[in-house]
């Protein structure tokens, strides 16, 4: 299929070409879209209108909290006689997993499982409800091809497997049984791991060569770094991942890692598993600058992210904002590898027109 000028450009800045331009991409909450909306005169459906705000704001992708197409990332319907919340578009509560809406953020949050926190003991591990793969209808994942000469289309789901451990198992329980009681650790991650890969690698056997990527996000980092030692990373994780990207690989699919904080501990490994895009580049953890990536591995990975949405986008001028973004474009010109855009989705305390001027800084005559 012969791609557009914009989808081309993507393509070429995450095999590391020097692109005619950086590509730049958008994310924000629903409250920061309503608002873009209106601000351009456009249909205040999201859902209708997502295409002509990409052309307002002139950017290549159109990304989610997790990947490079909110509206063209696909997934099976749930049929499963589990909770169903509508809201969870990662589908956590298949794993029994429940969350609420953070009134603040605009954004969702989740809960431990109090009660598979509470057991002891694999016998009592075996008899928790899981999701299975008969409970999700990949009949109902129809990649739009007339969207894919245009726009990046992908797929990955419920493979945060760190992060459903976590839930599952609850914060303080999951640290301590990955370092004191590995038998049992290793025994829920598994089981996570196994339904991941088979749940994964049916829906890639399903729509694989329909798509461009594949994504997966687990936050596992601090600002500060790791939450957890590397031995463990590569011992617990590092195995499922491989089996993960190996499969999308088959595809020849770009693949795309969601990882928060400062993660350069790992970002050998995940160069290793063959990740092509890290996102969300989080610039206010350490050691997480731009200009450090690119230095140490801009040689073998792409970035996704690099506007600071934590206090720099919130409290900068529209023209400082403007700078920023010349001299990152200015800084990968020479070399691909960026698609310039927030770290993660803009929140409703950023003003109007500190947006516009990451894309449309001729609206504001600065």
């Amino acid at each position: 299929m012969e791609f557009s000028k914009n989808k081309k450009r993507l393509i070429d800045t995450i095999k590391r070409k020097p692109p005619d331009k950086i590509p730049r991409m958008y994310r924000a909450l629903p409250g920061v879209n309503e608002r873009l909306l209106s601000y351009f005169s456009l249909n205040k459906d999201i859902n209708k209108s997502w295409k002509d705000l990409m052309i307002k704001l002139n950017v290549e992708a159109f990304s989610s909290g997790g990947g490079m197409g909110k509206f063209t990332t696909y997934k099976p319907v749930y049929n499963g006689k589990g909770k169903y919340n509508k809201l969870d578009s990662s589908m956590f509560y298949t794993w029994g997993i429940d969350n609420y809406v953070d009134k603040v953020s605009d954004s969702i949050s989740y809960i431990e499982n109090t009660e598979t926190a509470k057991i002891d003991s694999i016998k009592d591990l075996k008899k928790i409800k899981k999701p299975l793969l008969e409970d999700f209808d990949l009949d109902s994942m129809v990649p739009d091809q007339t969207l894919r000469k245009d726009y990046m289309l992908g797929t990955g789901v419920l493979n945060s497997i760190f992060m459903i451990a976590m839930y599952l198992r609850g914060a303080n329980n999951f640290m301590i049984e990955l370092l004191t009681n590995k038998k049992f650790a290793h025994y829920y991650i598994d089981m996570i791991g196994e339904f991941s890969y088979l749940l994964n690698k049916s829906i890639l056997d399903r729509i694989g060569d329909k798509i461009d990527y594949y994504r997966q996000w687990d936050d596992m980092a601090m600002q500060s770094g790791m939450m957890i030692p590397l031995e463990i990373f590569r011992e617990f994780f590092y195995p499922w991942y491989k089996k993960l990207f190996g499969e999308a690989k088959k595809y020849k699919l770009i693949t795309f890692f969601h990882i928060c904080g400062n993660v350069n501990e790992i970002i050998p490994d995940l160069i290793e598993l063959g990740v092509d895009i890290l996102d969300p580049i989080q610039t206010s953890a350490i050691n997480m600058d731009l200009a450090h990536l690119k230095k140490e591995y801009g040689k073998y990975i792409s970035f996704h992210g690099g506007i600071d949405v934590q206090g720099f986008l919130q409290n900068s001028s529209p023209l400082q904002i403007k700078k920023y973004t010349e001299e990152t474009e200015e800084m990968f010109s020479d070399s691909g590898g960026l698609i310039l855009g927030p770290s993660h989705e803009i929140t409703p305390d950023t003003g109007t027109e500190n947006i516009i001027a990451i894309y449309r800084p001729d609206l504001l005559n600065i």
